[in-house]
């Protein structure tokens, strides 16, 4: 029973360190120079929507005594057309990584308290975001879990830009065994605004849905796949210990 586990978790730190490697060389540091209106527009809609809380989780409650903390890495779908535009180096990757820390933790109740960070490879991108997780139905062998999600993120480390993004979903998940599938969907809203003060504010709102699964392999561990689509589609695997 360790083998998956030890190659699931080796394949994700890997992913992580080869994400992470080059933290320091600032090929990606975003600054917004010489730009127009509608390549701000689109960058906040992409960044917004990237940065935007990520549960990648089922729709179950942990429960009161219920605790548990993952890193998560995200590929996610960029228009390097925009991008380009604003990365010191002038050449986005089509595929940003974006990996996570997130630890959450059960209340009575059926509710749910997160917290996730966001430091981006290559980049002065770093985001801070909160969730508050309501079960309408904590499921059981017969029916499923259903819960809604409020959830909001800040970016910080981007001296030309404040970002920040609020939003709602609602999921739903069953489990069957050692398997999780679950889906959501929900809006998000999202705002930027150029601190110098060149160019003017945008405030967006976007739809986005998505659907995974959870791999149970030992009583404290379990991995997560997850696809997420909206303004910017992406692909995520998670590494999580719960008690």
């Amino acid at each position: 029973m360790r083998k998956p586990l030890s190659y699931a978790a080796s394949g994700l730190l890997l992913t992580l360190a080869a994400a992470a490697g080059n933290v320091h060389a600032a090929g990606n540091d975003i600054s917004l120079g010489v730009i127009g209106q509608s390549t701000f527009d689109a960058l906040i809609d992409e960044l917004g929507t990237a940065a935007t809380y990520n549960p990648i989780s089922p729709a179950e409650p942990l429960g009161l005594t219920g605790f548990d903390i993952g890193v998560a890495v995200s590929m996610v779908s960029i228009d390097t057309a925009i991008w380009d535009n604003v990365v010191s180096d002038g050449a986005a990757p089509s595929t940003l990584p974006v990996p996570r820390v997130m630890v959450r933790k059960g209340l009575p109740l059926g509710i749910d308290i997160g917290v996730s960070r966001i430091d981006l490879p290559s980049s002065n991108v770093a985001v801070t975001g909160f969730e508050l997780r309501k079960a309408i139905l904590e499921g059981s062998t017969v029916s499923p879990a259903v819960s809604v999600l409020a959830h909001s993120s800040k970016l910080s480390g981007v001296s030309d830009v404040d970002l920040s993004s609020y939003g709602v979903d609602v999921g739903i998940s069953k489990g069957f065994a050692m398997l999780t599938p679950y889906a959501g969907a929900g809006q998000v809203w999202i705002k930027g605004s150029d601190t110098r003060n060149v160019l003017a504010d945008r405030s967006t709102s976007v739809t986005r849905s998505y659907a995974g699964v959870r791999f149970g392999f030992l009583p404290f561990m379990n991995m997560v796949v997850q696809a997420d689509f909206a303004e910017v589609n992406s692909y995520s695997i998670r590494l999580n210990v719960g008690f």
